[in-house]
This record gives C-alpha cells, sequence and structure tokens, in this order.
C-alpha cells in the first residue's frame, strides 16, 4: 500500500485512504450479504454468522462491479474481475 495517498491532518495523519475505503464499504457489504441471505431463504440464525464470513467477498464484488448494492449481479459483467479483487482485498489483509 506504499501507493496508498495519506490523508494530512493532526487527527488522521497516518490513515491510509484505502483504510478508509475499506471501514466505509463494510457496512454496505454486511447489507448487502444480508439481503442475499434473505433472498435466498436462509435461516434468520444462520445470517450473521454467514455475514460474518462473507461480507468481504461482498466488498469485493461491489469494488470490481460485478454486483450492485442489492447483491444482485451486474448484467455483461465478469465475474473473474469480482473474484480477483476477492483474492487483492484477502492479500492486503495479511
Amino acid at each position: 500500500m506504499a501507493d496508498d495517498p495519506v490523508i494530512s491532518s493532526p487527527k488522521t495523519s497516518n490513515i491510509k485512504t484505502s483504510d478508509i475505503m475499506t471501514s466505509n464499504i463494510e457496512p454496505l457489504a454486511r447489507e448487502m450479504a444480508e439481503r442475499i441471505c434473505r433472498r435466498s431463504g436462509m435461516a434468520e440464525a444462520a445470517i450473521p454468522r454467514w455475514v460474518d464470513l462473507h461480507w468481504p467477498c461482498a466488498a469485493a464484488m461491489l469494488e470490481a462491479g460485478v454486483m450492485d448494492e442489492g447483491g444482485e449481479w451486474v448484467e455483461h459483467r465478469d465475474v473473474r474481475l469480482g473474484m480477483e479483487a476477492y483474492r487483492d482485498r484477502l492479500s492486503r489483509a495479511k
């Protein structure tokens, strides 16, 4: 992440923009994952765990433009772009 610009203010001098983007997309990705679960008929009790495990994938798919905010596939988009974004997201987390 050496290329990430850093926000400069007294309180956020060491926060990278990629960190902010990640924190901002998490709630949206969690909502997407919940919608996917409910749409598929998953038991309510199972949804929180599934969301905890899969929200990073939903975030990557959204960032890659292969899923919309409702958790629906975007027509004529290559899902492989989303999988690549997910792999990148996982490698950044290490």
